[in-house]
């Protein structure tokens, strides 16, 4: 009995449409800020990303040109509430491409160095970047899996559309 009303008081508290609401808030403003700080740095960035050497030089300039417009883009989705689903599933993907990143980078070695994460204005280490992206990655997920429709404009468009057609 006691394990079941520990169960559901967390099942409750995990699907909270605050809970959900502060999650999207926090991931959506980490995806603006790295993107943001890193859209006036592009060569740099890329100077970066090929640090790594885990892509072909094209495909890293690539992903390095491409990634702040879509950090933004999607952090914005996110505080907005638009395409909670499709937002919280690429969260997911991108998140894992840090990770994957990351973990290649510190298995040469590269633990010392800096990372770009959020372009000059904040730079970490890569272990500290590191576990930000598995707390992303927690918060991400609970998006995706509790779409928490609270403060959301997707939903509230989607209503006003149907009225309309």
């Amino acid at each position: 009995m006691i394990r079941t009303n520990i169960a559901l008081r967390i099942g409750t508290f995990l699907t909270h449409p605050y809970l959900t609401l502060a999650t999207r808030l926090i991931l959506g403003g980490l995806f603006i800020f790295a993107g943001a700080m890193k859209l006036p740095y592009l060569m740099t960035f890329a100077g970066e990303v090929n640090k790594y050497h885990i892509l072909p030089y094209s495909l890293a300039q690539i992903y390095a040109f491409t990634l702040p417009g879509v950090e933004v883009a999607l952090g914005l989705f996110l505080v907005l509430g638009l395409f909670l689903r499709s937002s919280a599933a690429v969260s997911i993907l991108l998140t894992i491409s840090f990770v994957i990143a990351k973990s290649v980078a510190l298995a040469q070695g590269m633990g010392v160095e800096p990372c770009w994460c959020f372009g000059p204005a904040r730079t970490l280490m890569l272990t500290h970047t590191l576990a930000l992206d598995f707390v992303m990655l927690v918060l991400a997920l609970q998006i995706l899996f509790h779409r928490g429709e609270f403060l959301a404009l997707g939903p509230w468009l989607y209503r006003i559309a149907r009225r309309i057609y």
